[in-house]
């Protein structure tokens, strides 16, 4: 039960002083590609994964957090699957200053087929007693 408590607030989590910038299929720009040429996803050890409430490598994301709060450069890619299957990838990247957040749905048969970017400067967790938030 604390685990998905746990993973909706990852998929909850709200990054402090973002700038999103949502990049669409049509547009032109080297992170988008025709639906029928995106990449397979192949799933990594290093992931964080949620398959239907399942939950693995969740000690990833929180080495991330620790990270972010002492400075330190790191990444970590948060990945949820749909009810069908398909995979939406989340690509969380700290360079010492800003967390780049990259929200990928395009493999999601059903979803909106984007790709989202978000600027940070920050990452906090807050709990109550419900669930945990990210902030």
């Amino acid at each position: 039960m604390k685990q998905i408590l746990v993973f909706t607030a990852i998929l909850l989590f709200i990054l402090s002083g973002c700038q999103s910038n949502e990049i669409n299929q049509g547009d032109e720009s080297p992170f988008t590609t025709k639906q029928n040429n995106i990449p397979e996803y192949v799933q990594s050890p290093e992931d964080v994964v949620n398959m239907h409430g399942d939950i693995t490598s969740i000690d990833k994301f929180f080495a991330f957090i620790e990270n972010v709060n002492l400075g330190f450069e790191d990444k970590t890619r948060v990945v949820t699957y749909t009810e069908e299957g398909d995979p939406m990838l989340h690509d969380l990247k700290y360079d010492g200053e800003v967390i780049q957040s990259t929200t990928d749905t395009r493999r999601d048969t059903f979803g909106s087929g984007n790709i989202n970017t978000a600027i940070c400067r920050s990452i906090d967790i807050k709990e109550n007693e419900e669930e945990l938030i990210m902030i």
